[in-house]
């Protein structure tokens, strides 16, 4: 079976929680990465996660854990290093850049911005 590459790329963490949902459902047939710009990639920091399930009501590490757990591919912008704390990823994440996003978007079948 020929899977099909689906990129979504997310802007906002307030979208965090569609886009991995989405993630999640369409891995069984699709190789699927997510990428957080800078400010979508609150999500993906585990200092953050409790104050998000507080504020938003949505568990977002049982999420991302489900999405890795699928195969889902996980992005964090790399230029939050340069931010005073950085990101503090959860395992699994990689601190990516334009280069590897480009790279994997060229091949892609489909490329959603959230």
């Amino acid at each position: 079976m020929n899977r099909s590459r689906m990129i979504y790329f997310v802007t906002l963490s307030s979208n965090a929680s569609i886009v991995l949902r989405q993630a999640v459902d369409q891995s069984s047939q699709n190789e699927v990465f997510i990428f957080f710009d800078l400010y979508g990639s609150k999500v993906l920091d585990k200092r953050y996660l409790h104050e998000l399930k507080e504020k938003e009501a949505i568990d977002f590490s049982d999420l991302l854990h489900k999405a890795l757990d699928k195969g889902v591919k996980l992005y964090g912008c790399q230029m939050n290093i340069m931010f005073q704390n950085g990101l503090e990823c959860i395992d699994g994440v990689e601190l990516a850049g334009v280069a590897t996003f480009l790279d994997l978007t060229y091949d892609a079948d489909a490329v959603l911005s959230y």
